[in-house]
């Protein structure tokens, strides 16, 4: 899981390579935004995939981290959380079970619920590759000043807030934004 995470850098426009801010119009501000929101979301996993390859997909990563933050998760929970489908994250905890990192256990006070913990293999792994995944994260990031990632991070918060309430209010960052600091997943 050693890889570097900047191997294949994109070429900045010389303007961006400035600092100089391009101008735009109110109309294309908000498609301008999303683009580039799209753009630096498939760098990033395009990195991340890089560097936490050839261990772990970025799916099995996301399973590791989220039961490392909450073991014993049902499937329903992670399947939300991870933003897959029932049947992908059946396959997804059906390969981790064979491979010994995790297992399946009947709720002792709903048998109709099905939990995911991590094995000592797991959590062991789970360990690891969040270590990993912060090196990554911290490599990719660090070339932007730290005002500039502070900012930033408060900027994302606030536009998660708006998507997540349907653009009903501008959110605060709350206590999901410092689980995401410690090793959330890599969606």
């Amino acid at each position: 899981m050693r890889r570097s995470a900047s191997a294949s850098k994109p070429v900045a426009s010389a303007a961006a390579a400035a600092g100089v801010a391009t101008p735009v119009s109110p109309a294309t501000l908000a498609p301008s935004i999303v683009v580039r929101l799209l753009a630096a979301h498939n760098l990033l996993i395009a990195a991340l995939r890089r560097g936490l390859a050839p261990e772990l997909t970025l799916a099995r990563f996301d399973l590791l981290a989220q039961l490392a933050r909450e073991n014993g998760a049902t499937l329903a929970t992670l399947s939300r959380r991870m933003l897959v489908t029932a049947g992908n994250l059946t396959g997804l905890v059906d390969r981790a079970e064979r491979d010994g990192i995790v297992e399946r256990r009947a709720d002792p006070k709903d048998r109709r619920l099905t939990r995911v913990f991590l094995t000592t293999k797991g959590d062991k792994l789970a360990q690891r590759a969040i270590r990993e995944h912060n090196r990554l994260a911290d490599e990719l990031i660090a070339p932007m000043p730290e005002g500039d990632r502070k900012a930033l991070r408060d900027l994302l918060g606030r536009l998660r807030g708006v998507l997540e309430d349907g653009g009903a209010a501008v959110a605060e960052p709350d206590a999901e934004d410092e689980a995401d600091a410690a090793g959330g997943c890599a969606r």
